[in-house]
């Protein structure tokens, strides 16, 4: 009589089960701190669905601190990888977590493992476009708009955006315009309409001092500006001018 040893019994139940593999994510965009985000990927390091099966499920969901901005659609692009559109670019100061689902299962078994969550944020605010361009000779006292990617306080505004000129061996404050002053300006600029949608979103200001015939000036928009939420932009531009000439 044949007698079957313990590991043969396991080995031969083993391959009765079938094969079964453990799923993993190998990348996942984006994490950390990411301006102008309008979609996730996720790739896996192998097939985790049948391609072209519109029934196929999600395999994270996905969850901001602002909901109406978090809004989007999940979709497999191919059998490895799945991504999540953004109905729109994500405005700053929005904190967002990618959840991997605990019921999703691989179309050829086994499980999908690895982090349960990834996370990430849309930055603090930053300039999307400038008035005037820095192609023009300023005045002594010029005024300008600052259109930034979404909004910002005030009061972060004045700590951390200045002025630097030739001569000047300080920081020269800001002085932000506010009633007739800055609805003149931003309706020269053409930015009333926007601005009357969304008014934290253009910083209408002017260096806090008269400056000099034919100096270079900078306005320097600094680390610090933050969202009404409390998330900082981390990235300082200088916006390089020059001063015209006296008459």
């Amino acid at each position: 009589m044949t007698r079957f040893v313990p590991s043969l019994l396991l080995a031969a139940s083993t391959l009765l089960a079938g094969p079964s593999f453990a799923l993993q994510i190998v990348s996942l965009t984006p994490q950390g701190e990411v301006a102008r985000v309008r979609q996730i990927v996720a790739k896996f390091d192998q097939a985790a669905v049948n391609f072209g099966d519109p029934k196929a499920p999600a395999p994270l969901s996905v969850s901001c601190t602002d909901a109406q901005a978090g809004k989007g659609t999940g979709r497999w692009t191919d059998a490895k990888a799945w991504v999540y559109d953004f109905e729109n670019d994500l405005p700053p100061g929005v904190r967002c977590t990618v959840t991997r689902i605990p019921t999703f299962k691989p179309s050829a078994g086994g499980e999908l493992t690895g982090p349960e969550r990834y996370q990430f944020n849309s930055g603090g605010p930053f300039v999307r476009s400038f008035m005037p361009g820095t192609y023009a000779r300023i005045d002594e006292q010029q005024m300008f708009v600052l259109e930034l990617n979404g909004a910002a306080t005030l009061e972060s505004v004045r700590q951390n955006v200045w002025c630097s000129a030739d001569g000047v061996g300080e920081r020269i404050p800001v002085k932000l315009l506010d009633g007739e002053q800055r609805t003149g300006l931003l309706k020269a600029f053409s930015r009333d309409k926007a601005a009357e949608k969304d008014p934290l979103r253009f910083i209408t200001m002017q260096c806090n001092r008269t400056l000099t015939p034919g100096a270079k000036v900078q306005v320097v928009y600094g680390k610090g500006v933050a969202t009404p939420s409390g998330v900082a932009n981390n990235v300082e531009r200088r916006l390089d001018y020059q001063v015209r000439e006296p008459f």
